[in-house]
């Protein structure tokens, strides 16, 4: 029978650096797609749930979840996910902001509201994963 996996034990081998090495490179990976230009792409128009909400949804959970280990360690996992929640979406708040102005992309309300519903779920996840394995 296997042991369940030991938080703390990833700790050990996952240096802070690379913890957060990656959700630095996870958070550039997220800036950088909304900016480039994608040849035969417009704006989602119409009424029902645009396809690129469950992007949103999925890419700001995983945002949260890196971010929330890469703070676990030091912190409670209360402390870390409150904070992993607030950074995601405050973070989808400002790419947001920043695809404003820029002619090929859209501004959406509702892409922010998919990215804080995914950074609460994927920071949520996390937690009750954490307090599972101790």
């Amino acid at each position: 029978m296997r042991r369940p996996i030991s938080w703390r034990s990833i700790e050990v081998v996952a240096s802070p650096r690379s913890r957060w090495s990656v959700v630095a490179l996870f958070a550039a990976a997220i800036l950088f797609v909304p900016v480039i230009p994608i040849p035969g792409s417009i704006p989602e128009e119409g009424s029902g749930i645009p396809t690129s909400l469950l992007f949103h949804f999925v890419g700001y959970a995983a945002l949260a979840a890196l971010l929330g280990f890469a703070l676990f360690v030091r912190r409670t996992s209360l402390y870390s996910t409150t904070l992993s929640i607030v950074g995601a979406t405050l973070y989808g708040i400002l790419i947001e902001y920043i695809q404003y102005p820029i002619p090929y992309r859209s501004f959406s309300y509702l892409d922010m509201l998919g990215n804080g519903a995914g950074a609460a779920f994927g920071a949520v996840v996390l937690a009750i994963l954490i307090a599972r394995s101790e």
